[in-house]
């Protein structure tokens, strides 16, 4: 019986966690992106799920992952490095802390995209953001969407 009763709470406790698809809202991408997004594509991926959020202008559509599981490894195994001062790869910017999201957060740019990413427990939500605008704003519309993300995770 108790066993039982521990396994329906995990299954409600993960059926309570929205997919890459469910954090963000037609009404976030609007505010934040201009427009609401078309159509939406999940693909699981790597212990989590991505959805890449298509909007009318295609150029601006948003790219959304989400790992409820294994956050402090992935994050620790990806930006550890930082801290040993590992020599840079020339094609992308070191990575930036960025406070007032999560946990933790770092953007990672390269002269064609950029990442936002957020720890938050042992959750990871990566956002990035297409449209015009540099690094700097890109990283604005980012963090505005993953403030949005997290109160639904």
């Amino acid at each position: 019986m108790i066993l039982f009763a521990t396994l329906l709470m995990a299954a409600q406790l993960r059926a309570a966690q929205p997919d890459a698809c469910g954090v963000l809202t037609k009404a976030d991408l609007q505010a934040v992106q201009g427009e609401p997004f078309a159509e939406t594509k999940l693909t699981a991926r790597g212990g989590g799920t991505q959805c890449f959020y298509q909007l009318p202008t295609f150029t601006k559509s948003v790219s959304v992952d989400v790992r409820y599981r294994g956050a402090r490894k992935f994050w620790d195994d990806t930006f550890e490095h930082e801290r040993e001062g590992e020599e840079k790869d020339e094609k992308t910017a070191p990575p930036l802390k960025v406070r007032g999201v999560g946990s933790e957060a770092m953007w990672v740019s390269s002269h064609v995209a950029g990442s936002l990413y957020v720890r938050k427990g042992d959750t990871l939500l990566r956002v990035s953001v297409g449209g015009t605008g540099g690094p700097n704003e890109k990283l604005e519309r980012s963090k505005r969407l993953a403030l949005r993300a997290l109160k639904r995770m």
